[in-house]
């Protein structure tokens, strides 16, 4: 049996009208006694055809769709573990229920029913021919879409290619979502008999609605469990000399976690975020958070300052020297992921009351870190840190999820410094440099490069209120002596997390401590990273030098800059 295809003639209107008659006569006339229907629909947006069509059959009350995907010149094999779930829609007419069914990448099968009333939420706005066949249009509102929907009752049978926004007592020809997203039937074929049941076997595990989406959703995520509720707190841990994949390691004092993890192989095909919860477990204040990587390429890495943090390079400064904190031809500083700052005793001070205030049972940071996915495959080093001086600390749980995504640039990285103080609780000095110096660190392309950008993070700390942390201050980055951007980072906004923040101090003036501005962090908040466009480069040696006007020390406290830098291009 062939389809009917009905097309549009602009040559003269007459002979456009006869045909679309004799289409339509054609049609009804087929379909008459036909024990079903197949029809095709097509889709566009902003007049721009849409790879595909969505194939509906009929068969007495019964509705299978199907979308129908181009096939591809030279397929190619998939993956596993980058499937995507097949899903099928299905509309029972005597039920009055429409069914959605997935078949996972794992082979799992789900469904959701949902059930309908004909023609609720409808209004008619008018009529209008489609192949000729007369049609009703309906119109409604649906999460502030305007849906505009074509059916009739010129043929026997019953059926719509989106029963999600509203099912009339007819064919559906056409919806039309917001006046530019359009899907519309272009051929219909009648089927004299009916060759295999319409509805599946099985519908496997059924859910509502809202679970069977979330659960196609993730289904395609890749999720790597790193640390779960662990404990992060000032316990005089040291990193063993001989270590085993997978096991949690606590360093520095207690202060750092970390494992050994399996990531993905393959993710140029994908966007990475990480996903962090974390409470207290004890301690009451805000702290330092960092989740990094530890790059195991050259002949020295963290691992190794982590043992002995000595025999990693240093920089010497006045009378210090830093060891660690910036990368060079043997040695690379861990790779910061995240920078994130702990509220005020969250969980284990929520017995604190304030009026108008219910505080979080955890706070949950996740950041994308896409532009570092180079380094996030195959087996890497994980850590976390929360600098503290508590013996119960913290508790943090983290993961790694890569979604699909064919669009994002894959970039190359060189991580170039990381100041951040992660072995403060085993003796590393404050990075008190900026007083009197400036950070530089130097790295060598192997051939030109296209839009380098400086993927940075910063954050001034200490001095109470004269200090760094309560007071702006200009960061200035070089490229080679030459001056790229000086900015200012600061945020204002961190009143917006007082939720987050039990045991915050409320001072005579109504505020919390909290709620104050800060050099770029808030209590309770992820920093994000700054991007800082260094343009092409040369092959050869490259030196990026940080300046920032550090403030003196107040009484007993310092001022400090915790800034990491990666080159990514």
């Amino acid at each position: 049996m062939k389809y009917i295809n009905i097309v549009t003639c602009s040559l003269l209107a007459c002979y456009a009208m006869t045909f679309s008659t004799a289409g339509a006569e054609n049609i009804r006339k087929k379909t008459k006694n036909a024990a079903g229907i197949e029809v095709t629909y097509q889709s566009s947006y902003k007049g721009k055809v849409m790879p595909g069509e969505l194939l509906m059959k009929v068969v007495g009350n019964e509705v299978s769709l199907k979308q129908v995907r181009p096939e591809k010149e030279k397929p190619q094999e998939v993956r596993k573990q980058d499937k995507a779930p097949i899903v099928d829609n299905y509309i029972d007419y005597q039920a009055c229920k429409s069914y959605r069914r997935a078949e996972l990448p794992d082979g799992k099968i789900i469904s959701s029913a949902t059930p309908f009333e004909f023609g609720k939420g409808f209004k008619e706005v008018g009529t209008e021919q489609i192949m000729g066949l007369n049609c009703k249009i309906l119109q409604t509102s649906i999460n502030s879409n305007t849906i505009q929907i074509w059916y009739t009752t010129d043929i026997p049978f019953r059926g719509t290619p989106q029963a999600n926004v509203g099912v009339p007592d007819g064919l559906v020809l056409k919806v039309v979502r917001n006046g530019d997203m359009v899907q519309e039937a272009t051929a219909i074929r009648p089927e004299k008999k009916a060759d295999a049941p319409l509805f599946p076997e099985s519908w496997g595990e059924t859910m509502d609605a809202s679970d069977f989406q979330y659960t196609i959703n993730q289904s395609v995520v890749i999720s790597i469990p790193v640390f779960s509720g662990q404990r992060i707190c000032f316990n005089g841990a040291k990193l063993p000399e001989e270590v085993n994949d997978q096991e949690c390691y606590s360093a520095a004092g207690g202060t750092i976690i970390l494992k050994k993890v399996k990531l993905p192989d393959y993710v140029a095909n994908r966007t990475v975020f990480v996903e962090v919860a974390q409470y207290s477990d004890g301690d009451a204040y805000d702290r330092t958070g960092s989740i990094f990587l530890i790059p195991t390429d050259k002949k020295q890495s963290f691992l190794d300052a982590l043992r002995d943090l000595n025999s990693v390079p240093a920089f010497r400064s006045g009378e210090t020297d830093y060891h660690g904190l910036v990368s060079t031809d043997n040695y690379n500083v861990p790779m910061e992921l995240m920078r994130f700052f702990t509220g005020f005793g969250v969980r284990s001070f929520n017995h604190n009351k304030v009026p108008g205030q219910n505080w979080v049972d955890s706070v949950v940071y996740k950041s994308e870190v896409t532009p570092l996915i180079e380094r996030l495959s195959g087996e890497a080093w994980i850590g976390a840190y929360i600098g503290n001086w508590d013996t119960k600390g913290h508790r943090l749980s983290l993961k790694l999820k890569y979604y699909p995504d064919e669009e994002h640039r894959v970039y190359k990285s060189i991580p170039l410094f990381n100041t951040v103080n992660y072995m403060e609780q085993a003796g590393q000095p404050y990075p008190i440099f900026m007083l009197n110096d400036s950070l530089k660190a130097t790295f060598t392309l192997k051939e030109p490069v296209k839009n380098a950008k400086l993927y940075y993070v910063t954050t001034g700390h200490g001095g109470w209120g004269n200090g760094d942390e309560f007071n702006q201050k200009p960061n200035t980055i070089y490229l080679d002596g030459e001056k790229v951007i000086t900015f200012i980072p600061w945020r204002d906004d961190c009143g917006t997390y007082r939720n987050w923040n039990p045991c915050s101090g409320n001072f005579s003036n109504g505020l919390s401590s909290s709620d104050l501005s800060r050099s770029n962090w808030c209590p309770g908040t992820v920093t994000n990273p700054e991007y800082i466009y260094l343009g092409d480069l040369d092959a050869g040696t490259h030196t990026i030098t940080v300046k920032i006007p550090q403030g003196a020390p107040e009484g007993g406290s310092n001022s400090y800059w915790c800034i990491s830098g990666t080159l990514i291009y």
